[in-house]
């Protein structure tokens, strides 16, 4: 049985026919279900790939653009994140005071390490330099391995021993997982849309040629659009909480890849693409400044100015000295990061970095504003003027933001022990929230309304609303840089959980005011603030028993501001409370009209959980909070 299985499997092997266009269609879409199935199982893609080899050969911004954006000079001290390296190289060409580098993955260290040590070595030539990177010759690799190879820290010559000749020898190009997608994804792709490289390349890479064939480009988009979030993405070291609704999109990718493959000047200077489909750099022509003969000498004089971390931007930022960067550059690594993360990694970034210094960078999205903390920061987008200029055109957000010299928002999410509650405390004010509509008495007034819900609830109030309330600290996060003698009024504030947020730079504020309707509320705030601040900060703050929309608010409010009527507050908040009110549209005029002239008014509140508001979940919520007012 077992040897006419066999002969059969030979017979079915014989007569596929290897030569038709559609075999390999159909070998190619197996091997993609194949690959796709292998990354679903995988625990995480990336860090498979991260734990074996690099993911970028070659960086995959466009230097030009940074250069002009950010204006090097030799008093600067430069961070960035190190990718495959070159571009820090490149930084490096203009002789500044310093780099710093980092990068999670260890292996992309590793290659900036081959080519840092090579540049230190003194007996490199620029040929055997061109040799190496421009051209991919194993035999120059070795050649200069073994003369420098003892200069390389342990890990990374244990990593490169093995394997610095087979590297060159199949082609620097292909090394990585990037070069993995360029030698055999992507020929695939291109076989299947009937996109011929080499006609294109006959021509010069012409611009006419893909005019006339822009159908190619349509197709390509079709594909990607299939492909990318599922099976490109992590060779591209794109992960999963990176991929937004764009990526579903057709558009995404027809916008990035006509922009690409349209340019005037693809075939004589875009070195990023061509790259990959010449397997290298054929000539200086179209190359990196870095493989450049002019810019030899002054790149190996430079070699020294490196220092570089196996470690987060992070935690990079809290091994250097204070005050020590003037330039930043974070490529698109905060797309995948949530806002609590971006948020404490800017706050390690003010303590590293100079006030002014410029800070760039990349986005696969043009916006960034589906993160609160970014929504008080003065951020200039620069795509407009600089993303048609960018070579690689990957991102469609470029953006620049000055460091502000005054503190950012540390937001410390831990409650004081006042907040802080017994299981039996919490079930005992869940209780009373849930038997609230059988056990409250008929009041009318809204103020009456909000003491008959909330104060009974007043003691546990924080404890158990402390899980449910879940977009306060990143309302917090947003409240932009505090400058000494802030003002911040904060609406329907109650008992003050806002201010414990931000517990470490009361100092910084003038005067708080938390305003609430609820007197029981505000006696708790005020209990738990006397218990949790220093006397100085208690002092700060004022806990006023009014309506936001009473006539004369800003006349009462006056004397919590010096009893300047034309002072204003730098912030204003509503955390969760302009929903309770019933006339929130007038809440937020009379809100915007106790403004200083640079204020922020800063909202926090609930949602649905469908896009429409009429799921099942989306009824109950809405029920459960009516009893809030």
């Amino acid at each position: 049985m077992f040897e006419s299985s066999k002969e059969m499997m030979l017979e079915v092997f014989a007569s596929i026919d290897f030569e038709s266009p559609i075999t390999w269609v159909t070998f190619g879409v197996i091997g993609l279900f194949s690959l796709y199935k292998f990354i679903q199982k995988s625990f995480d893609m990336i860090e498979m790939i991260c734990n074996r080899t690099y993911i970028y050969n070659i960086c995959w911004e466009d230097p030009a653009v940074d250069h002009q954006i950010l204006k090097i000079s030799k008093d600067d001290v430069i961070f960035r994140i190190c990718s495959a390296g070159d571009i820090v190289l490149d930084y490096a060409i203009e002789g500044p005071s310093k780099i710093v580098i980092c990068d999670m993955n260890q292996h992309q260290l590793y290659l900036f390490e081959l080519k840092i040590r090579m540049l230190r070595d003194p007996l490199l030539t620029y040929e055997e330099w061109w040799s190496i990177w421009g051209s991919s010759d194993s035999q120059i690799a070795v050649k200069v391995w073994k003369r420098m190879r003892h200069t390389m820290s342990t890990p990374a010559r244990m990593w490169w021993d093995p394997r610095i000749e087979k590297t060159f020898r199949k082609g620097f190009a292909y090394s990585g997982s990037s070069g993995f997608a360029a030698k055999f994804i992507l020929p695939w792709l291109m076989y299947v849309v009937g996109f011929n490289l080499k006609d294109w390349a006959d021509t010069g890479f012409s611009h006419e040629y893909i005019s006339k064939n822009y159908h190619m480009i349509q197709r390509s988009a079709w594909w990607f659009r299939r492909l990318f979030p599922s099976i490109i993405a992590p060779f591209a070291g794109v992960p999963a909480n990176q991929i937004g609704p764009e990526f579903y999109t057709l558009e995404f990718y027809e916008n990035i890849l006509r922009e690409i493959f349209l340019d005037p000047d693809f075939g004589s200077n875009n070195y990023f693409y061509r790259f990959y489909y010449d397997k290298g750099y054929k000539d200086q022509s179209c190359c990196p400044r870095t493989l450049k003969k002019e810019h030899f000498k002054s790149l190996k004089d430079n070699a020294g100015c490196f220092e570089w971390h196996h470690a987060t931007v992070q935690a990079t930022m809290e091994r250097v000295q204070p005050y020590s960067f003037t330039k930043l550059i974070l490529l698109d690594h905060m797309d995948w990061m949530p806002n609590e993360m971006v948020a404490d990694e800017w706050i390690a970034l003010q303590r590293a970095t100079v006030p002014g210094a410029k800070i760039l960078w990349r986005s696969a999205f043009t916006k960034m504003d589906d993160k609160p903390f970014f929504n008080n920061l003065d951020i200039e987008d620069m795509s407009p003027q600089w993303y048609s200029k960018d070579r690689v055109k990957m991102y469609p957000g470029t953006f620049l933001s000055y460091m502000p010299k005054d503190p950012l928002p540390w937001v410390d999410r831990v409650p004081s022990p006042c907040q802080r509650a017994s299981a039996v405390r919490k079930l005992s004010t869940a209780g009373k929230m849930i038997l609230h509509p059988l056990t409250a008495g008929k009041v009318n007034a809204h103020g009456d309304k909000m003491s008959s819900f909330y104060a009974a609830q007043a003691k546990g109030y924080d404890a158990v609303r402390e899980n449910m309330l879940i977009a306060r600290p990143e309302m917090m996060s947003g409240f932009g840089p505090i400058k000494k003698g802030h003002t911040w009024l904060d609406v329907g504030g109650g008992t003050g959980r806002n201010l414990h947020y931000l517990r470490a730079q009361l100092d910084l504020f003038e005067r708080i005011v938390v305003l609430d309707i609820c007197p029981e509320l505000l006696a708790i705030g005020e209990e738990n603030a006397k218990r949790s601040f220093t006397p100085s900060q208690f002092e700060r703050i004022r806990w006023v028993c009014l309506d936001i929309n009473s006539p004369n608010v800003r006349a009462l409010l006056a004397p919590h501001l010096r009893n300047d009527l034309t002072r204003g507050f730098d912030a204003v908040t509503f955390s969760y409370s302009l929903t309770m009110i019933p006339q929130w549209e007038q809440a937020l005029e009379s809100a915007k009209s106790l403004l200083s002239d640079e204020g922020r008014l800063i909202v926090a509140d609930f949602d649905t959980y469908t896009e429409k508001g009429t799921s099942i979940k989306d009824f109950i919520i809405r029920q459960w909070y009516k009893q809030d007012g």
